[in-house]
């Protein structure tokens, strides 16, 4: 009874957050629809054409995105490969993004040694103070990049936050959800164990 009720407090909670979405990045390629009320929503600048319209559904290769972590260092998807991937973005402002943080952490705690890698990529636009001060207080471990032009929204084709995707070794999106992830989330855990459990394919 306690275990049911602490989760429709948190249920309860990720919603309270929620704002209503903003319109698409591009009017002519509408965004993805969020499928959970746990999100918030953001305007996004405008990326060229062909950006915008990259698919990124399920069963889709990632597309090419860089960016810089917080130290400064680079963030290329492309050489990620080998690795599992889980890609969240977010931002300090967005109420349920901060709500799912525990459960991300305890993702790269448990899945980290089998080839997992949680990368977080902020949005907060300015400078990145409040990333790192989020960071430290939630006692983050897992990298964090930053994107403050919000391009990586675009190439997703979202407004709402957060929005994750899950890449397998080869790059290949397997699991993709818009709004913030629930503790003891069953679909998740069953992606990223198939995942973890297959070797990357030889490159022909």
């Amino acid at each position: 009874m306690k275990s049911t009720l602490a989760t429709f407090c948190a249920v309860l909670l990720a919603a309270a957050c929620a704002k209503h979405e903003t319109q698409p990045v591009n009017p002519a390629t509408p965004s993805k629809t969020a499928t959970s009320t746990s999100a918030a929503s953001r305007p996004v600048k405008a990326e060229p054409a062909e950006l915008a319209s990259a698919r990124t559904d399920v069963g889709d290769p990632m597309p090419p995105y860089t960016a810089k972590y917080l130290d400064g260092k680079p963030l290329n998807v492309a050489t990620e490969k080998g690795n599992v991937i889980f890609l969240n973005v977010w931002a300090t402002w967005c109420g349920p993004c901060r709500f799912e943080t525990p459960e991300l952490q305890a993702l790269q705690n448990q899945y980290a040694a089998k080839g997992l890698k949680v990368i977080g990529v902020s949005v907060d636009e300015g400078e990145t103070a409040a990333v790192k001060t989020f960071v430290t207080e939630q006692k983050i471990t897992y990298p964090i990049a930053v994107d403050p032009e919000g391009r990586i929204a675009n190439l997703l084709q979202t407004t709402v936050l957060p929005t994750s995707l899950l890449l397998d070794r080869n790059g290949k999106i397997v699991w993709r959800q818009i709004g913030a992830i629930m503790p003891n989330d069953s679909k998740l855990k069953a992606a990223v164990e198939k995942a973890v459990a297959e070797p990357a394919r030889p490159v022909s």
